[in-house]
């Protein structure tokens, strides 16, 4: 689609979602009451800006105003339930999948997926490869074991070309669309974009749907220690099609393995 047909259609979106919720304006809030006028506000442009520099992808796909009425819907419907507004946001891509005005962009809320996990990654927390906990994979049996991704790896699961489409929105605005379309046009489906930050900087790599859903067990199931949740555990659930050695190998040049644990651990 041309550039002026994009503007078109993000006009509409922005039309249809201000006149879906007419009330956002007032918010049900007394126009005599200064001091929650002015609260008002203030939440209304802290949920727009937040959510700006959560989503970069988002913001250049449907334009900033669009976002912005988005952020002050997810303010109203999931409201910072802490201090940290930096934890605020992660809601934004069911939203975006309840909006009927959004249709035309079924990948948009796999993009607002994928900002969130590039943000999410941004403020993990750090951790260095444990190279002598590895030893365990040779002397142990899997079922004893737990093997962890480091803190700042994510994954997002998808049909469309994520990165390909993040990538296309770090362009000069007139060239997002071309490239974007060439991206849709000749995606692989790869099925899984792989997030994590190395050391400081963020990177992706899509990598097949096998390797993405075995990444997302490993990462799901990171909190248990299970007998269901150990190495072993997860190995007899694999996806089909995995292979292990060659994975590992791959995690471990990457810098996605953190370190294996033991259930004495």
């Amino acid at each position: 689609m041309s550039a002026a047909r994009e503007l078109a259609r993000q006009q509409a979106v922005l039309a249809a979602l201000q006149q879906g919720w007419p009330g956002i304006q007032a918010a049900g809030l007394d126009t005599d009451a200064a001091g929650l006028r002015a609260y008002q506000v203030n939440a209304k442009a802290t949920a727009q800006r937040v959510l700006l520099a959560h989503f970069p992808t988002v913001a250049a796909m449907l334009g900033e105003e669009a976002l912005g009425t988005l952020a002050v819907l997810l303010w109203k419907q999931k409201p910072p339930s802490c201090g940290d507004l930096g934890q605020w946001g992660a809601d934004l891509p069911e939203l975006i999948q309840s909006r009927t005005e959004l249709a035309d962009w079924p990948w948009l809320a796999d993009c607002a997926r994928l900002d969130w996990a590039r943000h999410f990654c941004e403020r993990a927390a750090d951790a260095d490869l444990d190279h002598e906990s590895l030893q365990r994979l040779g002397d142990s049996a899997p079922r004893s074991l737990h093997l962890q991704l480091k803190p700042c790896v994510q994954v997002v699961m998808s049909p469309w070309p994520l990165a390909d489409l993040w990538q296309a929105h770090q362009l000069p605005e007139a060239e997002q669309t071309a490239m974007a379309e060439a991206a849709l046009r000749d995606a692989r489906k790869l099925g899984a974009t792989v997030v994590w930050r190395s050391p400081w900087q963020v990177q992706m790599l899509e990598v097949p749907t096998e390797q993405g859903m075995w990444m997302r067990s490993l990462l799901e199931h990171a909190p248990h220690r299970t007998e269901a949740s150990s190495l072993g555990g997860l190995l007899n659930h694999a996806p089909q099609g995995l292979d292990f050695s060659a994975w590992l190998s791959m995690a471990v040049m990457q810098g996605w393995v953190w370190r294996v644990t033991a259930e004495a651990d």
